[in-house]
């Protein structure tokens, strides 16, 4: 049988709570038992004391023991000695005993509880040398120990020449001590009430804690099923209290809608790239049915058109191998120290002839940085940025690249910007178009062979240098500002 993490609980806490208890009882018995054996000793020392005065007159009438026995096993008591209380709950009663006797015979009937409970403990009397004079109530082995010391028995007479001993109670046997009995009797019924009402209350209070604790994962596991089920819009109640459970169900909550924003991504994503690569195939499918029908004769232009529809297609599908493996984390990057300078220059170089087709003019203002980077993905950056500069610079205009060493020793250590003189990025939207298959001017962006990939590529190939691309406006004018920062070379 399967045992759910509630039964676990509750058995565990019950069992510590079971264990304190026990400790508890033992601690409290055990202390309560050594009050109670201190206070039944003290009563027996003075019922001794109480006794011992009038042993000693009836040995001294007397001049021997004879009938003391017969008195005690009577029951019956002189009227001198009384417990402590009202004298007159102590009368003289003396019925179907002949006339009243006068001295140390004149005896009384007890009513009191006090004086049966004196009369019904064991009583031993021994003379000084040990020998036994009396005993009621005593087992042979605690008369046979008590003789071996005396000494440890209340003196009758006095205490340096005495005429006899005498033990009472618990000085005989200290089991037999009826305040000790009494005190453990009402120790073990307040323990049992006290244990099975702690258990009661413990038994809800956890009960109402495991459900608290149980509660939120069997949420979470119920909307894990139903995750894997392939539906990610489930999401948990977050419980109050700010503890580990809040803390749990808050971050599951957030790795949801991190799944269901991964997996939107990929269905806008794969959605996206059928979609891209479907113009470009349509336009080729369609060049070549009017070269089959005669509509277009062969000839240089019309292989060109078809050259350059192929081109676009490969350069689509190579930033989508590229973004993919980005994403997947298979790009391992061969960094090595180089000037953030010379890398800027030359990709300057490298679109110096697409920028003067489109009449737009590159400027590069950079100094001196170094970083330590791949050079082939940190050109493909720069490449990047000044393609879509270029792209969304009208003619006659200007794209400045311009770099130079930071102050901060780690990211912020070289910054590299590209400035255009386009349109400029909506605040809105400087997050988005970092964005797969983002493009602000659609229609503008695809007749110039803008796949929507180029500055999501960039921005994950940042991220794997260790720093970051954000867009900002341009000091003067219109037109957006791209800064890339990267950590600096130590």
């Amino acid at each position: 049988m399967k045992l759910g993490i509630a039964f676990r609980l509750v058995v565990s806490h019950l069992l510590l709570v079971a264990l304190a208890l026990a400790v508890f009882v033992g601690v409290i018995g055990r202390v309560t038992d050594r009050v109670a054996t201190a206070a039944g000793q003290r009563a027996d020392q003075a019922t001794a004391a109480r006794l011992a005065p009038w042993i000693e007159r009836y040995y001294r009438e007397r001049g021997s023991w004879v009938g003391l026995a017969r008195l005690l096993d009577d029951r019956r008591l002189p009227l001198d000695v009384q417990p402590q209380g009202d004298p007159e709950r102590m009368r003289p009663m003396m019925p179907n005993r002949g006339p009243r006797m006068s001295g140390p015979d004149r005896m009384m009937m007890p009513s009191d509880p006090q004086v049966r409970t004196l009369l019904e403990q064991p009583l031993l009397l021994l003379d000084p040398s040990g020998s036994l004079i009396l005993a009621r109530g005593v087992p042979d082995v605690l008369i046979a120990a008590r003789r071996r010391d005396p000494s440890t028995g209340f003196p009758v007479g006095e205490p340096e020449a005495p005429v006899a001993v005498l033990f009472v109670g618990s000085m005989v046997n200290p089991e037999a001590n009826p305040v000790r009995v009494l005190f453990s009797r009402a120790i073990a019924a307040a323990s049992l009430l006290t244990v099975v009402v702690v258990l009661i209350a413990a038994t809800i209070a956890t009960l109402l804690w495991t459900r608290r604790i149980v509660r939120p994962v069997r949420a979470m596991a119920t909307a894990s099923s139903t995750m894997a089920a392939g539906d990610y819009r489930v999401r948990v109640s977050v419980p109050p209290g700010g503890d580990e459970l809040s803390e749990l169900s808050g971050a599951f909550n957030e790795m949801a809608a991190q799944v269901e924003a991964q997996e939107t991504s990929r269905r806008r994503f794969v959605a996206d790239s059928a979609h891209e690569l479907r113009t470009p195939l349509a336009l080729l499918a369609a060049r070549v049915e009017m070269l089959e029908s005669g509509v277009y004769a062969p000839g240089a232009e019309q292989w060109q058109r078809l050259h350059d529809d192929i081109a676009r297609m490969q350069r689509l599908v190579d930033d989508l191998q590229t973004l993919s493996r980005l994403e997947a984390g298979r790009i391992e990057l061969r960094r090595e120290r180089l000037d953030l300078a010379a890398v800027a220059r030359g990709a300057v170089a490298a679109f110096e002839p697409v920028a003067a087709d489109r009449s737009v003019r590159l400027v590069c203002e950079c100094s001196e940085a170094a970083v330590v980077a791949d050079p082939e993905r940190l050109h493909q950056i720069v490449a990047n940025l000044l393609s879509n500069a270029i792209r969304y610079t009208p003619a006659g205009g200007r794209v400045m690249v311009g770099c130079r060493p930071g102050d901060a020793p780690t990211v912020g250590g070289a910054l590299l910007w590209v400035e255009d003189e386009g349109p400029g990025i909506p605040p809105g939207d400087r997050e988005r178009v970092f964005q797969r298959f983002v493009r602000l001017d659609d229609a503008r962006d695809r007749a110039h062979g803008g796949s929507g990939l180029g500055l999501a590529i960039s921005a994950e190939l940042a991220r794997l240098h260790g720093g970051t691309i954000r867009v900002e406006d341009r000091a003067a004018g219109t037109g957006a500002r791209f800064v890339l920062t990267l950590p600096r070379a130590e």
